[in-house]
């Protein structure tokens, strides 16, 4: 039985993005993994369901998330950087096209509902954070408000 996470939530202004960096490089030391989305306004959001979305898979409007979870101590797999999206499925050209993401992150996944999957061979805590607030703003399908909002869960 593996041990219950320990959740620490942080708030911060994109402008001084230091509170994601120092949890970051805590967290390259220890096992767990973080979710990052972008701050938006209360009144953007819609929580609309209906019989035909559920259907058609179509997900109602929300703010992305990105969970990064760095390498395991010792294992010779890659860190793992997961988007949840509401864009759909952004086809090879799309994620291409994507400025936040570095060429050299190999996509595993790009799914519709389960969103983008990404290798991430090695990584500083400065190169993740501006991925993982870049992404996020970038795939918004809502206005935003400069501030950010990570979950850390460690074990």
């Amino acid at each position: 039985m593996s041990p219950k996470a320990r959740k620490e939530v942080l708030d911060f202004d994109g402008t001084d993005p230091e509170p994601l960096l120092s949890a970051l490089g805590d967290l390259s030391h220890q096992e767990g993994w973080m979710n990052l989305t972008p701050g938006v306004p209360s009144d953007a959001i819609v929580e609309e369901s209906s019989l035909f979305s559920w259907l058609s898979g179509a997900r109602p409007q929300a703010a992305p998330m990105a969970t990064w979870m760095p390498p395991a101590t010792g294992s010779p797999k890659p860190g793992v950087l997961g988007v949840l999206h509401a864009r759909g499925r952004l086809h090879p050209d799309g994620v291409a096209k994507l400025k936040s993401i570095p060429a050299s992150w190999s996509c595993r996944q790009d799914h519709a509902r389960r969103g983008l999957l990404f290798e991430v061979d090695q990584s500083t805590p400065e190169e993740m954070s501006k991925a993982m607030m870049g992404i996020v703003e970038e795939l918004a399908t809502l206005p935003t408000t400069g501030r950010f909002f990570v979950e850390v869960f460690r074990r």
